[in-house]
């Protein structure tokens, strides 16, 4: 619980210092899975987002005449960024596995690119469901690494490194058994992925020197198998990583 309740405190100080590269990612502000998610929200009269970070998809949400869409994150930073940022959102200061709301509050919950810093996913499922209405909708979206342990592991080494908050990334399938623990129907499943370009990648996180030079390391000596399931492209010289493509679901699922 101690290692839990540091690690969140230290993801809410590393992100309230990167809100403006959040605020002004276009990884996070457009995209047509941006649009998946929030089309799966269609009918809500009030949506929660979970891990808002700046707000792109609660404002999306809202876009969509939703009365009550509740921007909520762990740092007080974000949150001030949405609510600021975008009218009519409102915002929360909470931990994703302890809402601070009543059981059956909203329609729609959703959450993009932020599980992967949950150090218990399946208590953030259970209090997704436990908020949700009957019939309510959850538009989930995460990073996602392969079945394979071993790629799992090696993906997940090289994110830690670039962000310590980083608890732990998933497979598609880990999360399907996971949803349909917690009680939720899924009804759409998307696996894709988002070109990364690397340069940019490591800078919105600030990652310092000495970490870069790691994680550069470990880039070009990843497994094979590896290198071609995330298509590594390379500058002129061959040489240096520009980008990578690095796997995403997608899931809706219902209470």
């Amino acid at each position: 619980m101690t290692n839990d309740a540091d690690r969140k405190r230290d993801v809410a100080t590393t992100f309230g210092n990167a809100t403006d590269g959040y605020r002004d990612s276009a990884v996070f502000e457009e995209g047509a899975d941006l649009e998946r998610l929030v089309d799966w929200t269609a009918g809500a009269t009030r949506a929660l987002d979970v891990a808002t970070g700046a707000g792109h998809v609660a404002s999306a949400v809202a876009e969509r005449d939703v009365t009550r869409v509740v921007a909520a994150d762990l740092s007080p930073e974000m949150v001030a960024t949405a609510t600021s940022e975008y009218d009519g959102l409102e915002g929360a200061v909470t931990d994703a596995e302890r809402l601070p709301f009543a059981t059956d509050s909203f329609d729609a919950v959703t959450c993009r690119f932020a599980a992967h810093h949950f150090p218990d996913p399946e208590s953030f499922l259970a209090e997704v469901k436990r908020v949700l209405a009957p019939d309510g909708v959850l538009a989930f979206e995460d990073l996602a690494v392969p079945d394979n342990s071993e790629l799992a592991d090696y993906v997940n080494r090289i994110e830690r490194l670039r962000d310590p908050g980083h608890a732990e990334t998933y497979s598609p399938a880990q999360w399907r058994d996971w949803l349909e623990s917690a009680g939720l129907t899924i009804e759409a499943v998307r696996e894709t992925s988002r070109r990364l370009e690397v340069d940019a990648w490591l800078e919105r996180m600030d990652v310092p020197d000495d970490r870069r030079r790691e994680i550069r390391s470990l880039l070009s000596n990843v497994p094979a198998e590896l290198e071609d399931a995330f298509d590594f492209r390379y500058a002129d010289d061959g040489e240096r990583l520009e980008s990578y493509r690095t796997g995403v679901v997608l899931l809706r699922a219902r209470a």
